[in-house]
């Protein structure tokens, strides 16, 4: 049977009425601190600064992997702004644009620590103005979650707020997650936006083996001379790499269709770079060639992606 505590929960979950991402990373953070968190006699107290560098997390997974807009792209909000100044800054420190988890950032951080503190303070102080004291009202109505203190920048909850919280985690950040998915639709041309969403907090981004389609897509050279699908220029067997012309972390999905053979070089080389219309237009060429030699596992996958073409579909959604 439900509890009254997680009754509001999700009441204000489901009340939500968002222009922005920022309640739902709120919520989010409180879920998983909560989770996190040991059992206390009385009350625990999380400090904005513990919430803030959460919010971080979140908005710099979603922004530097996935390129995700918090909100209406012409008024940008101002926390996705300060992340995108924080991974701007990590770019001229590291002198790459390679996307990385926030966890391994987070290292690169220290290297400037008050800077670091800076920012965060930036968004401590808009969620002081914008985020905490709306979070919880729902209809016009402050729903008794947990217990606020703007002045000292602290959200607290009882012993037993948070073991109803620890012990419904799963499902309220089910809820947050699914909430979230549904905004991000509203700003966003990406595929599987929900994957993405559920993902955010990971350290890492779980990429599958593509070794399984190599010998599909070395079918392609009935020869023997296998050739960069970028450069056509003749690879050695041992300098062969797999890639997704449309970059995976836009698909996050592995389709034979999106798959083409290069170098290893090349390949680590393109990172997220925007491919061409003419890689484009020459994919789906590669994919009519392959079409009758593959497996029949991935040639109704290429027939798939042909009948309701893909490749174009999510090229023009990518470059949005």
């Amino acid at each position: 049977m439900m509890n009254d505590y997680l009754e509001k929960w999700i009441s204000v979950i489901d009340g939500m009425r968002n222009e922005n991402s920022y309640k739902l990373a709120w919520g989010r953070s409180l879920i998983e601190l909560c989770y996190s968190s040991e059992c206390c006699d009385e009350k625990i107290s999380f400090s904005f600064d513990q919430i803030s560098e959460n919010f971080l997390k979140y908005f710099w997974n979603q922004t530097y992997f996935f390129k995700f807009y918090q909100g209406p792209a012409k008024t940008k909000p101002v926390i996705q702004q300060i992340t995108e100044e924080m991974i701007t800054w990590y770019q001229k420190v590291e002198d790459t644009t390679v996307p990385v988890w926030f966890d391994q950032a987070k290292v690169i951080f220290q290297k400037d620590p008050k800077h670091y503190k800076k920012m965060l303070k930036k968004i401590s102080d808009k969620m002081c103005d914008d985020v905490a004291w709306r979070f919880s009202i729902v209809n016009g109505e402050s729903v008794d979650l947990y217990k606020l203190d703007l002045e000292n920048k602290t959200v607290s909850f009882t012993r037993e707020q948070l073991l109803s919280v620890k012990e419904h985690a799963f499902v309220l950040s089910q809820l947050v997650n699914y909430r979230w998915a549904q905004l991000l639709e509203k700003f966003n041309q990406s595929p599987r936006i929900a994957s993405k969403v559920k993902g955010m907090s990971d350290e890492q981004l779980r990429r599958n083996s593509l070794s399984k389609f190599k010998q599909a897509l070395l079918k392609q050279f009935p020869d023997g001379v296998v050739r960069d699908f970028y450069t056509d220029e003749i690879l050695d067997l041992n300098d062969i790499s797999i890639d997704h012309v449309i970059p995976w972390s836009f698909m996050y999905s592995d389709d034979i269709w999106n798959l083409v053979i290069t170098s290893k070089s090349k390949n680590s080389s393109k990172s997220n770079t925007r491919t061409t219309q003419e890689f484009i237009e020459k994919l789906k060429q590669r994919n009519l060639e392959i079409e009758q030699v593959v497996p029949e596992s991935f040639k109704r996958d290429l027939l798939e992606a042909k009948e309701h073409d893909f490749v174009d579909k999510f090229y023009f959604q990518f470059k949005l």
